[in-house]
Formats: C-alpha cells, structure tokens, sequence
C-alpha cells in the first residue's frame, strides 16, 4: 500500500475538502486509484495529483461542477478537453484583469498628464538619452514563474503556455497575478525566452528545492527604458540594435509584456517592451 495515498492525505496536501474528493468520484471525473471493499476507504496514487490539480484550476477558473462529468467519456475524463476549456476561461479572465487595470490605469494617465495622456513616469537615473518613442519607468520587484519557450513556439501557442503556468501555480500553492509575458535573455552569447505568469505568495524562495528554484525568476526593483509595440517580437536583433545605447553589456534582459491600459490595445499597440538599464 505504499503506493497509495489515504483520502486524507491527499485533502490535506492539496487543500481539497473530502467531500469534493468523494464528489469528483461520484460524477466520475477522479476514481480513487483503490478501494478497500472491507472499509470502503479510498486510495489515490502520485501519478493522480497532477488530474487534481488540473481540475481544481478549471474550476477556479469558472467551470461549474455539475458540468464536470460532460468530460467523462468512457469512464474516464477526457483531460485534454477539459484543459481546452480551461485555456479559454483563462484567457477570458486575463482579458477582464487587464480591462480592469486598463480602467485604472486611464484614471492615473489623467491625474498625472492631461496633455500627453500619460502617467506622469519616475524619471530615470541612469542619465541616458533614449531614443523618440521610449519612456523611463521605474518597475518594482517581481516574482515570476517561468517556463521556456522553444524555438517554433508561435503566439497561437502562448495561451495554453499560460494556462500550464496557472495549473503549476496551483501545484505551488501561488497566487497568479498580472502582467503576464515573455522573458528574453542574452547569457554568455546565447538567446533564451521563456514564457513568464507574475505570482505571489508560497514558500521563501530560500526553501525552494533546485527543481523548484528552476522554474522562478526574481526581477529586482529597476530602472528600465519602456515602448511601446504591435506585435510579439519575432527578430530580436533588430530589438537588440536599437538600443544599443541602453543596453551597455552583452548579456542583458529584456521583458515582454500586454499593456494594462486597454486604449493601447485599440490604438494597435497591445504589447510593451522593458529594457533593463545598465548604468555606466
């Protein structure tokens, strides 16, 4: 039996009541693994955690519990439609936060520049002269999760990226918040990016095991050279070029983002680039 993990056990590791645990195998979403006829308790092996985990972030995410068994087919949940859905509801949601904070956003754009509709930005100390169409903006420290993105990946794609970074955000017991976006790094000569969910809460990063510690990514409060654009970056050496003032060493970072203010989306430019500043 050291296989199995008792009912109890996987409640309290995945903060999941015992009744929806019984509930998800009454309606056939999630069979315990064993059942022991004599006392009828139920048993649920590790490979079965992550099925949890995936149906507990669909239904955070909106997808009501009586409609879970419309994904049972022959007895068994079909998993990749159920995450389909899920990946839809996400990206509705995202939508709304940014409609939100695109709302609020607009109100601080008016308190601080009637005149140019922009918020009055931190000016920066690095003392650089950025070319027409960039602004300085002070950034605060942020806790990313992060999962690479491979060389073919196209935009179609980044919806079900962000949607595996909720579910593992779920397995880590983190709160998701916005903005969500791409890393791209230069290390010693090599180009990397990875798909990034900002996330709050869960263990001190001091406690984090080296698999743990490889999925998360620290930004530091920052000085960064901001723009605005109209699509992803597809050739990140024109990017780089550009900026080749601002950006004094080999080996930098720069941070792809959605807008918050949903005016930007309207007027074509639904994405924002930051340039971390290397100061001389």
């Amino acid at each position: 039996m050291s296989q199995y993990m008792s009912i109890g056990k996987v409640s309290k590791l995945k903060n999941v009541s015992i009744k929806s645990l019984r509930y998800y195998d009454q309606i056939g979403i999630l069979k315990p693994a064993f059942v022991n006829t004599e006392t009828n308790y139920r048993y649920y092996t590790k490979d079965q955690l992550y099925l949890l985990d995936a149906i507990t972030v669909c239904i955070k995410l909106g997808i009501p519990l009586k409609d879970l068994n419309n994904y049972v087919e022959n007895g068994s949940i079909n998993l990749q439609k159920l995450l389909y859905d899920g990946k839809i509801l996400a990206e509705q949601k995202i939508l709304e936060i940014h409609n939100c904070l695109g709302a609020l956003q607009e109100t601080l754009q008016n308190i601080g520049s009637l005149a140019t509709g922009l918020a009055k930005i931190p000016e920066s100390k690095s003392g650089i002269l950025l070319p027409d169409g960039f602004y300085h903006s002070v950034i605060d420290a942020r806790r990313l999760l992060t999962v690479p993105l491979d060389e073919m990946d196209t935009p179609k794609y980044y919806g079900q990226h962000i949607l595996k970074l909720f579910v593992t955000a779920q397995q880590h017991g983190l709160t998701a918040s916005y903005p969500s976006g791409i890393l791209h790094e230069y290390q010693n000569g090599v180009y990397t990016r990875h798909m990034f969910l900002t996330v709050t809460g869960g263990a001190p990063q001091s406690t984090q095991s080296p698999e743990e510690s490889e999925l998360f990514r620290t930004l530091p409060q920052g000085d960064y050279a901001c723009r605005r654009i109209s699509t992803h970056v597809s050739n990140f050496s024109t990017v780089r070029d550009e900026m080749k003032e601002v950006l004094k060493e080999a080996d930098f970072l720069v941070v792809e983002t959605d807008t918050l203010s949903e005016q930007n989306k309207k007027d074509g430019y639904p994405f924002e680039l930051e340039y971390a500043i290397v100061k001389a």
